[in-house]
């Protein structure tokens, strides 16, 4: 017995001597599950993608007016569904933001009635005036009511100007009907677009 348990130990010896003998050298899998295609340089954008969208069954909905490039928040109330509304995912000219600090937590994008303009892209850039600059409009939008976030701004992607808006909103009913505003958004500091 002890014999073959000293065989073994030779044995083992043996292999581990053959193994330090070989050269170390590391592996390049890249080579191999290369499918060969080329690649093209990608443009990265500087605007963050749109957050996974939240799932709320409390909603706000935001009172907006534009009035001849200026944005005010006319009201806000709280909207209760039946059950969980997912934030739609659509393209437009305007985007309701909120941040946690510097990370982006929700994005909706909508558009003004009757404000038209030229295409635009999310980067923003240059950007002539348009005849329906002079419009005064309003529209009416659900942003979901979660306990998240610290700030919320509305951004103009067409002309880079971001406003803040209070987050979470106060619950006021529009003041209009009464004739007088409840207050104006006002562009944040960072505000890159030229006044209109």
């Amino acid at each position: 017995m002890r014999l073959a348990l000293l065989g073994v130990f030779a044995f083992c010896f043996v292999v581990a001597l053959a193994a330090a003998d070989e050269p170390e050298r590391t592996i390049d899998m890249s080579r191999a599950f290369d499918s060969g295609t080329r690649r093209e340089s990608a443009e990265l954008s500087p605007i963050a993608p749109d957050p996974p969208p939240l799932s709320e069954g409390h909603q706000w909905l935001l009172d907006l007016r534009w009035d001849r490039g200026d944005v005010w928040l006319l009201g806000s109330r709280r909207a209760d569904a039946r059950a969980p509304r997912e934030t739609p995912r659509t393209m437009g000219r305007f985007a309701l933001e909120l941040y946690e600090g510097p990370a982006l937590i929700e994005r909706l994008r909508f558009d003004f009635p009757l404000l038209g303009g030229p295409e635009v892209g999310d980067a923003g850039g240059d950007y002539a005036p348009f005849p329906s600059q002079k419009l005064r409009t309003r529209v009416g939008v659900l942003f979901p009511a979660t306990a998240r976030g610290t700030r919320l701004e509305l951004w103009d992607r067409g002309t880079g100007t971001r406003w803040s808006l209070p987050w979470p909103p106060l619950e006021v009913r529009s003041a209009n009907k009464a004739g007088q505003d409840a207050g104006a958004a006002k562009p944040s500091k960072d505000a890159s677009a030229r006044d209109l």
